[in-house]
């Protein structure tokens, strides 16, 4: 349909949150990180970005009351949302009966509990702050195979990490993973006022389009996120003295000198073929 039809439904408005929340008894979760995002040219933008199709499959997450669900409905041949609030789920069911609801927390499925296809689900979401960065890994790490696409909005400085580079202060494990595994972007910022209650952050929409493959060639992918992981599990101290509990001092020692890398410089420098040249180094035979 078009991205201008008309919504029967559409509670991007805060008299309608206000009503529906007051027929239901309910009240936003700060501890579930509810805020509900009250401004339909936001939410129009999410969807465009998301560029969903007819023959498309978009899984959403913490839906809440259905600002987004609708324009996804409205956009693609099919939803499927998981919602950890049980009023919410009611609801949502008896209000948009094409959206396929899963009750309970994203963090416990598995994919194979979602009955989705195993590969081109493009996952368009308001991500609770409360598990965004949770919940991000959970894409990267685990979901990555089954996903062509994610559109979320998130915390600005959540956003800042995935598209952090070397050197900077965001600069993590995150950036590495989504340098890895995505082309990461940055869209557009959401203010506050635009949702309710305000959260106390800024948010941004970030589209993470999924790689086929990882952007570097790895030896071994798990003794590889061992190094980053180890490489960070200490600010401010020199990779010299986080890696220490890879391997002993001598090869530790040898490994730096093969790789050409400083161990007097810190994790946060190291771009993610550095990391790489030093963790087939650390673990070599």
């Amino acid at each position: 349909m078009s991205v201008s039809s008309p919504l029967k439904y559409d509670p991007a408005n805060p008299d309608v949150v206000r009503s529906v929340l007051a027929s239901l008894g309910a009240a936003p979760n700060r501890t579930l990180g509810q805020n509900f995002l009250v401004d339909a040219p936001s939410l129009e933008r999410i969807a465009a970005r998301a560029a969903l199709q007819n023959d498309d499959v978009a899984l959403e997450i913490g839906p809440g009351l259905g600002a987004l669900s609708v324009r996804l409905l409205r956009d693609c041949g099919r939803v499927v949302a998981i919602e950890k609030d049980r009023k919410f789920a009611e609801f949502l069911r008896g209000k948009l009966k094409k959206l396929e609801l899963r009750e309970g927390d994203a963090l416990d499925f598995a994919w194979a509990d979602l009955d989705l296809p195993d590969a081109g689900v493009k996952l368009v979401a308001n991500l609770p702050y409360s598990i965004s960065k949770p919940i991000l890994r959970r894409f990267l790490e685990d979901w990555r195979p089954y996903l062509r696409s994610a559109t979320v909005l998130i915390q600005r400085e959540v956003a800042a990490r995935l598209v952090a580079r070397p050197s900077s202060k965001e600069y993590g494990p995150m950036s590495i993973m989504a340098a890895l595994y995505c082309r990461a972007e940055c869209v557009f910022d959401i203010a506050p006022q635009a949702f309710l209650p305000p959260p106390n952050v800024v948010s941004t929409v970030v589209h993470l389009e999924m790689l086929g493959a990882p952007s570097l060639a790895l030896r071994d992918e798990k003794k590889f996120w061992t190094t980053v992981r180890s490489g960070f599990s200490q600010s401010r101290k020199t990779l010299g003295n986080t890696l220490k509990p890879l391997a002993p001092r001598e090869k530790l020692a040898a490994a730096f000198e093969a790789a050409q890398i400083d161990p007097a410089r810190r994790a946060e420098t190291l771009s993610p073929a550095e990391f790489a040249k030093l963790s087939e180094a650390i673990f070599a035979d």
